[in-house]
């Protein structure tokens, strides 16, 4: 299992992806902290922007995920990062895979 880490633009934006990604089963769970502070390198000045953190749990390939969230995301540059779970629950593992094959999504 994987998580996929996602800042968004605002709370909208993350529930947004979040919603499609889990309607479609290519997520069987999204998370989203409505808040947080981001500090980043623009026109070489640091930046500070209020953000949304999207979490997401997938059993699918990454690669399907991450296209996904691109072609859904506002940001040109969106950070996509997976985190690979080495260890979940089994009855979690299960529930995930049980949502998730519905649609195929499970290798």
């Amino acid at each position: 299992m994987l998580l996929i880490y996602v800042p968004c633009k605002n709370e909208d934006e993350a529930k947004k992806i979040g919603s499609i990604l889990v309607e479609e089963r290519l997520v069987c769970c999204a998370n989203i902290i409505p808040k947080m502070d981001s500090l980043y390198i623009e026109n070489e000045k640091v930046k500070e922007t209020g953000e949304a953190l999207l979490l997401m749990k997938t059993i699918a390939n990454y690669e399907i995920v991450r296209k996904r969230v691109e072609e859904l995301h506002s940001y040109e540059v969106p950070a996509i990062a997976a985190f690979d779970l080495a260890e979940i629950n089994h009855s979690y593992n299960e529930w995930a895979i049980s949502v998730q094959k519905k649609k195929g999504v499970y290798p």
